[in-house]
This record gives C-alpha cells, sequence and structure tokens, in this order.
C-alpha cells in the first residue's frame, strides 16, 4: 500500500511540473509589463433617434483645489514607457449646457519607440452652475491620424443624473485644444 501512495504521488508531482512548463507552441499570458491598454468601451455610433447631438471644445485651464501630476514613468523590458498616476484639468465648452465645465482627467499612458502612444482612464466633467457631475471612462491614441480620446459617462449628480453620453475628443494641434462631437441619450 505504501508503494502505491508513493507511486500515485510521484505520478502526481510529474504531471504538476510537466503542467506548469512553457510550451512553446502555446501562446503565453500577457505580463503586467505588456498589458493592453486597449478600451473597455468605445464610441461607435450615436444613441440613434434618442440621442442628442453636441459640439464644442475643449481647453486647458486650471483648478486651484485640484492637483496636477506628471504621474510615475517606467522604462518596459521592450522598449516601450509605461505613465500612470498623471492627473489634468480641462474645460469642456460646448452648445449643450449639460456637457458644459471643468473635466478632472485621471491618466495612464503606453508610449511605443516610434513616439506613438495609447492612453486610457477616468474623467469627472463637473457642469458649470452646480448642473451636476459626469462620470466618464475613456481611452485614446496618438498614430499618424492625429490625437483622438473616445469616452463613454453617465451622469452621477444633479440634472444629468441617470444620464448616459458619449464624446469623442479630437485634438487640434495648431489651435492647443480638443474638439468634441458627442452624444446625450435623452
Amino acid at each position: 500500500m505504501k508503494q502505491f501512495i508513493v507511486m500515485l504521488l510521484a505520478i502526481g508531482a510529474i504531471m504538476f511540473l510537466y503542467s506548469c512548463q512553457q510550451d512553446s507552441a502555446l501562446p503565453t499570458a500577457a505580463s503586467q509589463n505588456d498589458r493592453d491598454l486597449s478600451p473597455l468601451l468605445k464610441v461607435e455610433e450615436p444613441f440613434g433617434s434618442n440621442g442628442t447631438e453636441f459640439k464644442g471644445i475643449c481647453t486647458k485651464t486650471t483648478d486651484p483645489d485640484f492637483e496636477e501630476l506628471d504621474g510615475i514613468s517606467k522604462e518596459l523590458p521592450n522598449g516601450k514607457t509605461l505613465v500612470m498616476g498623471r492627473t489634468t484639468v480641462w474645460h469642456d465648452a460646448t452648445d449643450d449646457p449639460r456637457v458644459t465645465g471643468n473635466t478632472y482627467w485621471y491618466i495612464d499612458q503606453k508610449f511605443e519607440e516610434d513616439g506613438t502612444f495609447k492612453y486610457k482612464g477616468k474623467a469627472d466633467l463637473v457642469v458649470d452652475n452646480d448642473g451636476g457631475r459626469w462620470q466618464m471612462s475613456w481611452h485614446g491614441y496618438l498614430n499618424a491620424d492625429g490625437l483622438i480620446a473616445e469616452a463613454v459617462g453617465q451622469g452621477k449628480e444633479g440634472a444629468v443624473k441617470g444620464l448616459v453620453a458619449k464624446w469623442t475628443y479630437t485634438f487640434d494641434f495648431s489651435n492647443f485644444r480638443y474638439d468634441i462631437v458627442g452624444y446625450i441619450n435623452d
């Protein structure tokens, strides 16, 4: 009986060790350094006939009560650079007062060796005149076509509570601002 138990343990150990070996024919899991910064939510189409379109611009501003941070940079083994924890504040001025106010951005970026990058994060848009607050998830990228960020948000407070909106921010390098197009689900 002892020999049988020892043999079972030996077979179990061999199976365990064999299953832990990396098989080069199988894809390996991405390391934390190579994590995908692709979006969870995408702005692809408006809300259809139930959506109200808005347009505007987003310009850099300051808020003495908000600490802007450069984030922490980390050089990755694959030659890329990861920057985590950046914060900044911009002002969205649109033709719809429900999406006009200061936007507080929380940013993570991954820079490629060629200078392009992907970025993602969260943002809070505090609507002017105590109109409420939007909570947004967003992603973006810089490539040959430009600097673009897409966001989806939900109204969390005030007059916008319960609403859902989508934003597309396209950076205008000549005027150092973002052009905004979006939709609110009314």
